[in-house]
């Protein structure tokens, strides 16, 4: 019974491993990406307004 029990506390946190792995994979990772994809295209927005001009 105890053994049992020990078991089952083991399992959660694996579970719970496997969900925050699943979450970083495909919702928090690309969104951080997509972040640092926009703060780039507004640098280089903000860049080309203010110092070097359009793309010739």
């Amino acid at each position: 019974m105890q053994y049992e029990k020990q078991l089952r506390k083991k399992e959660q946190p694996i579970k719970h491993q496997w969900l925050s792995a699943l979450v970083m994979a495909f919702i928090a990772l690309p969104f951080i990406a997509l972040l640092f994809l926009c703060a780039y295209g507004f640098i280089v927005w903000f860049g080309q307004m203010l110092f070097w001009g359009p793309p010739s």
